[in-house]
């Protein structure tokens, strides 16, 4: 998974929903490395949804093929007052690329 990777559920109208922004770092490149329960080293990713947006986590691989059902935060929660103006922006980046 490189730049903008992280599709997540279709909404209401079947339009997948991405990372708003292109990753800045592929989801491996980081350190120290941590292994999920497969044994193999597990992906970063950026959450954003409406509870945890601009969180990020570390999560199986495989996840979308069954994987291991690893998923652990990489940091803590985000302010609240960040949080709200992060799905904001989120919002309003997912409105502009499906017109």
């Amino acid at each position: 998974m490189s730049s903008s990777a992280g599709l997540g559920p279709c909404n209401g109208d079947g339009w997948r929903r991405q990372s708003p922004i292109p990753y800045r770092r592929g989801p491996f490149n980081y350190e120290p490395s941590v292994n999920c329960h497969c044994g193999t080293k597990a992906a970063l990713w950026i959450s954003w949804s409406d509870d945890n947006p601009g969180r990020r986590y570390l999560r199986c691989y495989n996840a979308r093929s069954g994987g291991c059902g690893f998923m652990g935060w990489y940091d803590g929660p985000v302010d609240p007052f960040v949080a709200t103006l992060l799905v904001d922006l989120r919002d309003a980046v997912w409105a502009l690329k499906r017109e």
